[in-house]
């Protein structure tokens, strides 16, 4: 993992998660188009989204933001498989270029646009978090 620098505003993001949602804020990235992408403690993805969506709701009105909480994991498969949901890998394959880790990830061609978003602003912040968080160098989609 990578040193994290955190703005003024995304650490008043991540304070006011935390206490709200009662969990553990690891990370938080402001995407595009209005989006908070917040890395939560591994176990704790249920408590955050609470009952029938609950917590997650009242976080959206309090913060006037998209959201998306994705639990972190110290396996480095299965956080990026945490990253890429609720879309479904077909396949994942880390390769080890030089002293560089590339992440090769299959998915449904049903989903990939929606996974890469709009100007590829999803894939953007997935190989953000990837780097930040297990120095992985890229995240390519099959």
């Amino acid at each position: 993992m990578t040193n994290i620098v955190f703005s003024n505003e995304v650490m008043q993001y991540m304070k006011l998660t935390s206490n709200l949602l009662r969990i553990d804020v690891i990370d938080c990235i402001i995407a595009e188009d209005n989006w908070l992408v917040f890395v939560i403690k591994k176990g704790q993805l249920g408590r955050a989204i609470g009952p029938k969506a609950k917590h997650l709701e009242k976080l959206k009105k309090t913060l006037n933001k998209n959201i998306k909480i994705v639990e972190y994991d110290e396996n480095k498969d299965r956080f990026i498989i945490n990253l890429f949901k609720p879309y479904k890998i077909q396949s994942l394959d880390m390769k080890k270029i030089n002293s560089d880790i590339i992440a090769h990830v299959e998915v449904n061609p049903r989903d990939k646009s929606k996974i890469i978003g709009k100007n590829g602003r999803n894939i953007e912040t997935i190989r953000e978090l990837a780097r930040r968080h297990h120095s992985i160098k890229d995240v390519q989609i099959k």
